[in-house]
C-alpha cells in the first residue's frame, strides 16, 4: 500500500535537530525556573531558622521563682542586657557596685533593673551616649526621656568626683 517512512523525507534530520534544540531549551527554562523557586524557598527557610536561633539566644534563663511580678520584670530585662554596648560604657561587677540610688530619679527597684542589665557604677552611667540612654531607657522600661530630664549622666559625673 503506502510506503511512508518519515526518515526518508528530505528534511527529516533538520526536523529532528530542531526538536532536539526545542527540547533542550524547554528543559533549560523549566530547570532554571525550578531552581529559582527552590532557592527562594531555601532562603525563606534560612531566614526563619535564623530568627529561631536568635530567639533561642534571647530565651530567658531558667528562673528559680517567677511567682512575683518583680522577678518576672527583672528576668525580662536581664534577657535584653546583650543589647547594650559594654565596650563603650565599661564593664563592672556587683562587687564594685555604687549606690545608684544617690542619683535623683533612681529608686530601689530601678537600681535592681540597672543591676539586672549589668550597670553597677556611676562611671558606667557617666559614659552613656545619647544612643546608650535611649537603649537603656527602652530596656529598663522607664519613662521615655526621663534619664535625660533627670540628667543621670551629669549627676553620675559629679558623684564620681566626690
Amino acid at each position: 500500500m503506502f510506503e511512508l517512512n518519515p526518515l526518508n523525507l528530505p528534511d527529516a534530520q533538520i526536523q529532528q535537530w530542531i526538536m532536539l534544540l526545542v527540547a533542550g531549551v524547554l528543559g533549560f527554562i523549566i530547570g532554571y525556573v525550578s531552581r529559582q523557586s527552590t532557592i527562594r524557598q531555601l532562603e525563606g527557610d534560612l531566614a526563619s531558622t535564623t530568627r529561631e536561633v536568635d530567639d533561642c539566644y534571647r530565651a530567658p534563663a531558667p528562673v528559680v521563682s517567677a511567682d512575683d511580678e518583680e522577678t518576672i520584670v527583672l528576668n525580662r530585662i536581664r534577657n535584653r542586657a546583650n543589647e547594650i554596648n559594654f565596650s563603650r560604657i565599661g564593664l563592672a561587677s556587683a562587687s564594685e557596685a555604687d549606690d545608684l540610688k544617690a542619683i535623683v530619679g533612681v529608686g530601689p527597684f530601678l537600681e535592681k533593673k540597672l543591676h539586672a542589665i549589668g550597670i553597677y557604677t556611676f562611671r558606667q552611667i557617666a559614659s552613656f551616649t545619647t544612643e546608650d540612654i535611649h537603649k537603656v531607657n527602652d530596656i529598663i522600661e522607664f519613662f521615655p526621656g526621663r534619664i535625660e530630664r533627670d540628667d543621670w549622666v551629669g549627676q553620675a559625673k559629679s558623684l564620681i568626683k566626690k
